[in-house]
């Protein structure tokens, strides 16, 4: 399974090392060097991507999106993760998209719209590997 992981911090580290242990080929991007650098020493199938510049849709072209299977949104920021998880679903046809999202406002609008959404809840890597599963599995 090849995944995109856009936004690197504890919350996708988590995500990353749960999806990296059930063998999924893992490209990570982010805008810190010194943490992209962290969570990928520990997973020889992830790669880091330093994208430090307003130019998502170059990125997420870098980081192979035409042949991803997954991609998640999970850096800080809700709007980040809503443009850019509307971007690989609607742009790049990625067969299955999560998107975080922290208010609960949002998440139930983006929710309500069809997007695949987490929220900041404990045991975030299991809602995320739910969001995964084929529909009417688990």
């Amino acid at each position: 399974m090849r995944v995109i992981i856009y936004g690197c911090n504890p919350l996708s580290a988590a995500v990353v090392a749960d999806l990296a242990e059930a063998g999924a080929d893992i490209t990570l991007l982010g805008e810190e060097a010194g943490a992209l650098r962290q969570v990928a020493a520990g997973f020889p199938a992830v790669h880091a991507i330093l994208a430090n510049e307003p130019q998502m849709r170059n990125y997420l072209q870098l980081a192979g999106i035409s042949h991803a299977d997954v991609f998640v949104a999970m850096t800080r920021d809700d709007h980040d993760n809503i443009l850019a998880a509307q971007m690989a679903r609607s742009l790049f046809n990625v067969p299955k998209v999560v998107c975080h999202i922290a208010s609960a406002e949002l998440r139930e609008f983006y929710g309500g719209l069809g997007l695949k959404v987490v929220g900041n809840a404990t045991g975030l890597v299991q809602n995320v590997r739910h969001a995964l599963q084929p529909a009417g599995a688990g």
